[in-house]
């Protein structure tokens, strides 16, 4: 049998420790060729914004051990999947999956709107390539052990998407009905024993509201840009405000609060409709196939797949 192909990014850039925790278990457990073309660095929170009116450069990266090839992109994560498919970059390379993350800190709710790992995930998913976005609700997470339980978990996801569990048809695997969805899970801060399981979710409306606050510190070379071209502005930075929570059961938000890893499918539509997508069904069924057996293979619990 021909090894499955994995493309990999991220938004925390490609010497992230979540990224780097992520391909270390693939690798581990082979079962498929890995490819990454990640940003250079830290790029939270760009969504699915791409570069235009500059070159975009791309240089091989060492610092990523195990894969067949990886480079490092000074755009954003969109840009790093955008020029991984479509360009000579992986020269006649095609992907069977794509894998965004694990990124630091959650993307459930409203947070899939600016998130740039869903927005990687995205990239692909608009290429005709399945993807995953893996996000961890811990900001704090600086360091590979962070990852550790949670890159682990990724890999029966991983192997359940691509038909390779016990059982399954590859003639059917889940990939394969996935084409244009966006499978987003995000993984409680409290896991190993305290993890309850994989939970089909709902997206839900939690967001961070802003607090912007106006600096009023002296000029400096992190405000040069700033100053160069409009002396007279105000300058403001983030804070992370008031929470707009969603305790309703069934959604992302709720399962990762209450100890479940949360799997949600989206779709590249944004429109309202009176109708059902008429693939609803079975991206629903497909994804239900991938939490059972993932859920199955580590030995947790599957919630959630009666519900929806």
């Amino acid at each position: 049998m021909v090894r499955p192909r994995i493309l990999v990014s991220n938004d925390d850039g490609i010497n992230a420790p979540g990224i780097k925790a992520l391909v270390a278990e693939i690798i581990k457990a082979d079962f498929a060729d890995v490819y990454v073309c990640a940003p250079s660095g830290e790029r939270s929170a760009q969504s699915h914004a791409i570069t235009l009116g500059r070159y975009l450069s791309c240089v091989r990266a060492d610092s990523v051990s195990g894969v067949l090839e990886a480079y490092a992109v000074d755009g954003t994560p969109a840009d790093s999947v955008m020029l991984a498919l479509c360009s000579p970059v992986f020269q006649d390379v095609s992907f069977d999956l794509m894998l965004s993350g694990i990124n630091r800190g959650d993307n459930c709710g409203l947070h899939v709107i600016y998130s740039g790992t869903v927005g990687a995930a995205r990239e692909a998913a608009c290429k005709g390539i399945p993807a995953i976005a893996f996000s961890l609700d811990n900001h704090l997470a600086r360091k590979p052990d962070d990852y550790s339980l949670s890159a682990a978990l990724c890999v029966p996801l991983v192997r359940a998407m691509l038909g390779l569990l016990p059982g399954q048809d590859l003639s059917r695997r889940p990939a394969g009905l996935l084409r244009g969805v966006v499978v987003n899970v995000n993984f409680p801060i409290g896991q190993g024993q305290l993890l309850q399981g994989l939970y089909l979710a709902r997206q839900s409306v939690a967001c961070v509201f802003p607090a912007f606050k106006e600096v009023t510190e002296a000029p400096g070379p992190h405000l040069a840009e700033i100053d160069e071209h409009t002396p007279n502005s105000r300058v403001f930075r983030n804070y992370a405000g008031l929470v707009q929570e969603d305790p309703d059961e069934g959604g992302d938000a709720w399962a990762v609060k209450n100890g479940w890893a949360s799997v949600t499918p989206l779709s590249l539509l944004s429109h309202i409709t009176t109708k059902p997508e008429s693939r609803s069904e079975t991206i629903m069924a497909a994804v239900s196939e991938v939490i059972s057996r993932a859920a199955s293979e580590a030995g947790l619990s599957a919630g959630g797949i009666s519900k929806l």
